[in-house]
């Protein structure tokens, strides 16, 4: 039978096992080791094609084409296959270890990096009129961040509690457990309101109107493994809390829930979005001091993301 051509309503017409019919029709057919032409004399035969492909175009009727097309299926991070657009899949090993990770009870899940400066924590800190004076000070909230001193590698958690000249009457009792080896209470707003109670614990009491209050704890290992443990409670005058990224955006944290602070010194083989860590990548992974997006020295992260330079 040969290859044809035609327009308008056209019988059917059987090419091997494929049967079409009505509209406009297409049909190649490549012979072994033969000529191919569309329609006229010299058309090569297309029964007994043993290699040959049939492409079929019908606009006319819309009918149905006996032609297969494999999608395949989109991947699914964390079903332990890696699949097309992932790096690896490691299944419900997957897991994402970054520098530090806050969470609370109620659900609050924070990749978090630390606010770097180069000058010591108490000096960004700005203490004098009793009160702080970090800029991320805010009436009737606290807030937490973590601070590196990038001249000396020095790692730090800031506590602030209102803003001076806007505070009503506020109290605030705080209590800081599971700190690490090597830390100490680096400023306190005033005498004897943020102390050392034992090893690993620190405690604030404070009282404040129209000015600011909170502390420093310093000395924090970095890269470390550690656990902090906030617990708040906000007597009056604070109506929320939030935690400070690096970026310098707040993050909501939920009254009155503890908030737990957790920190990393090795990063996971493969995230939860099926994409492993490496340095450069612009992502703080656990053991890494700074990650700036490339591999370049002398632009205040190390090239190997071990250290500020």
């Amino acid at each position: 039978m040969p290859t044809s051509l035609a327009l308008g309503r056209t019988q059917p017409a059987v090419f091997g096992s494929r049967r079409l019919c009505h509209g406009l029709l297409l049909v190649l057919c490549c012979a072994c080791g033969a000529r191919t032409s569309l329609g006229g004399e010299g058309t090569s035969p297309c029964e007994n094609c043993d290699g040959g492909v049939d492409v079929v175009i019908d606009h006319v009727h819309d009918a149905p084409i006996d032609v297969s097309i494999d999608v395949p299926p989109p991947s699914i991070c964390g079903n332990d296959i890696v699949e097309p657009g992932e790096e690896c899949d490691l299944g419900k090993d997957n897991g994402d270890k970054p520098a530090f990770l806050v969470t609370q009870p109620s659900g609050t899940n924070i990749e978090t990096n630390m606010l770097v400066m180069s000058e010591s924590s108490a000096t960004f800190y700005d203490y004098f009129s009793a009160s702080s004076h970090t800029g991320f000070e805010q009436t009737g909230e606290s807030r937490l961040y973590l601070y590196a001193d990038a001249t000396s590698g020095r790692l730090s958690l800031i506590l602030t509690h209102g803003m001076d000249n806007a505070q009503p009457s506020a109290a605030v009792n705080m209590d800081i457990s599971g700190l690490p080896s090597g830390w100490s209470v680096d400023l306190s707003d005033d005498p004897g309101e943020f102390v050392q109670t034992g090893p690993s614990t620190a405690s604030g009491k404070w009282t404040f109107n129209n000015n600011s209050d909170g502390g420093i704890l310093g000395g924090l290992p970095f890269p470390g493994t550690w656990i902090i443990t906030v617990t708040a409670d906000f007597k009056k005058g604070i109506t929320s809390w939030g935690w400070v990224k690096s970026d310098l955006s707040r993050v909501p944290l939920t009254l009155p829930d503890t908030v737990t602070i957790q920190a990393f010194d090795e990063s996971s083989f493969c995230r939860t979005d099926c994409t492993i860590p490496r340095c450069g990548d612009g992502r703080l992974d656990g053991g890494e001091v700074c990650d700036d997006g490339n591999n370049v020295d002398g632009d205040g992260c190390a090239a190997n993301c071990k250290s500020f330079n």
